[in-house]
Protein backbone atom coordinates (compact mmCIF):
# COMPACT_ATOMS: atom_id res chain seq x y z
CA UNK A 1 0.00 0.00 0.00
CA UNK A 2 2.79 2.44 0.89
CA UNK A 3 4.58 1.66 -2.37
CA UNK A 4 1.44 2.58 -4.30
CA UNK A 5 1.21 5.91 -2.48
CA UNK A 6 4.86 6.72 -3.21
CA UNK A 7 4.36 5.82 -6.88
CA UNK A 8 1.36 8.16 -7.08
CA UNK A 9 3.34 10.97 -5.42
CA UNK A 10 6.27 10.31 -7.77
CA UNK A 11 3.98 10.46 -10.82
CA UNK A 12 2.31 13.66 -9.62
CA UNK A 13 5.67 15.27 -8.86
CA UNK A 14 6.86 14.51 -12.39
CA UNK A 15 3.63 15.93 -13.79
CA UNK A 16 4.17 19.06 -11.69
CA UNK A 17 7.67 19.35 -13.15
CA UNK A 18 6.21 19.43 -16.64
CA UNK A 19 3.88 22.26 -15.64
CA UNK A 20 6.70 24.21 -14.02
CA UNK A 21 8.87 23.67 -17.10
CA UNK A 22 6.08 24.94 -19.31
CA UNK A 23 5.80 28.09 -17.21
CA UNK A 24 9.56 28.62 -17.42
CA UNK A 25 9.64 28.07 -21.18
CA UNK A 26 6.77 30.54 -21.59
CA UNK A 27 8.88 33.26 -19.99
CA UNK A 28 8.22 33.10 -16.24
CA UNK A 29 11.83 33.09 -15.02
CA UNK A 30 11.03 33.04 -11.29
CA UNK A 31 9.46 29.59 -11.55
CA UNK A 32 12.81 27.93 -12.30
CA UNK A 33 13.65 27.87 -8.55
CA UNK A 34 10.53 25.78 -7.86
CA UNK A 35 11.45 23.54 -10.80
CA UNK A 36 14.87 23.02 -9.20
CA UNK A 37 13.44 22.25 -5.74
CA UNK A 38 10.95 19.83 -7.22
CA UNK A 39 13.77 18.07 -9.11
CA UNK A 40 15.64 17.41 -5.86
CA UNK A 41 12.41 16.26 -4.19
CA UNK A 42 11.78 13.84 -7.04
CA UNK A 43 15.21 12.29 -6.56
CA UNK A 44 14.39 11.75 -2.87
CA UNK A 45 11.00 10.26 -3.71
CA UNK A 46 12.68 7.87 -6.13
CA UNK A 47 15.11 6.71 -3.43
CA UNK A 48 12.13 5.96 -1.17
CA UNK A 49 10.49 4.12 -4.08
CA UNK A 50 13.60 1.97 -4.53
CA UNK A 51 13.67 1.06 -0.83
CA UNK A 52 9.97 0.17 -0.81
CA UNK A 53 10.26 -1.80 -4.05
CA UNK A 54 13.10 -3.78 -2.45
CA UNK A 55 11.00 -4.56 0.61
CA UNK A 56 7.91 -5.41 -1.43
CA UNK A 57 9.86 -8.11 -3.31
CA UNK A 58 6.89 -8.62 -5.61
CA UNK A 59 8.94 -8.43 -8.71
CA UNK A 60 12.53 -7.65 -9.47
CA UNK A 61 11.61 -5.61 -12.53
CA UNK A 62 10.09 -2.84 -10.39
CA UNK A 63 13.23 -2.62 -8.25
CA UNK A 64 15.58 -2.63 -11.22
CA UNK A 65 13.33 -0.25 -13.15
CA UNK A 66 13.25 2.12 -10.19
CA UNK A 67 17.05 2.19 -10.05
CA UNK A 68 17.16 3.06 -13.76
CA UNK A 69 14.56 5.78 -13.18
CA UNK A 70 16.78 7.24 -10.44
CA UNK A 71 19.73 7.26 -12.85
CA UNK A 72 17.59 8.93 -15.52
CA UNK A 73 16.33 11.52 -13.05
CA UNK A 74 19.88 12.24 -11.88
CA UNK A 75 20.89 12.73 -15.51
CA UNK A 76 17.78 14.85 -15.93
CA UNK A 77 18.89 17.10 -13.08
CA UNK A 78 22.41 17.41 -14.48
CA UNK A 79 21.25 18.24 -17.98
CA UNK A 80 18.91 20.85 -16.53
CA UNK A 81 21.77 22.60 -14.74
CA UNK A 82 23.87 22.29 -17.88
CA UNK A 83 21.06 23.71 -20.03
CA UNK A 84 21.14 20.73 -22.39
CA UNK A 85 17.47 21.07 -23.29
CA UNK A 86 17.76 18.67 -26.24
CA UNK A 87 18.36 15.89 -23.66
CA UNK A 88 16.60 17.40 -20.64
CA UNK A 89 13.10 17.71 -22.11
CA UNK A 90 12.79 14.31 -23.84
CA UNK A 91 14.33 12.56 -20.82
CA UNK A 92 11.69 14.17 -18.60
CA UNK A 93 8.93 12.85 -20.85
CA UNK A 94 10.46 9.36 -20.81
CA UNK A 95 10.85 9.38 -17.01
CA UNK A 96 7.23 10.44 -16.58
CA UNK A 97 6.06 7.68 -18.92
CA UNK A 98 8.06 4.99 -17.13
CA UNK A 99 6.93 6.03 -13.65
CA UNK A 100 3.33 6.24 -14.86
CA UNK A 101 3.60 2.69 -16.23
CA UNK A 102 5.13 1.51 -12.94
CA UNK A 103 2.25 3.11 -11.05
CA UNK A 104 -0.39 1.57 -13.29
CA UNK A 105 1.27 -1.84 -13.02
CA UNK A 106 1.01 -1.77 -9.22
CA UNK A 107 -2.72 -1.08 -9.42
CA UNK A 108 -3.35 -3.96 -11.80
CA UNK A 109 -2.08 -6.43 -9.19
CA UNK A 110 -3.81 -7.20 -5.91
CA UNK A 111 -2.44 -5.24 -2.96
CA UNK A 112 -0.38 -7.09 -0.38
CA UNK A 113 -1.50 -6.75 3.18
Amino acid sequence: MLLRIVLIVHTLALLTQAGLAGEFLSGTDEIVKFHEWTAWSILGICVVQIVLAGFAARSWWLLIGSVFVLLAEALQTGTGYGRFMNVHIPLGVIAFGIVLLQTISQFTRPARK
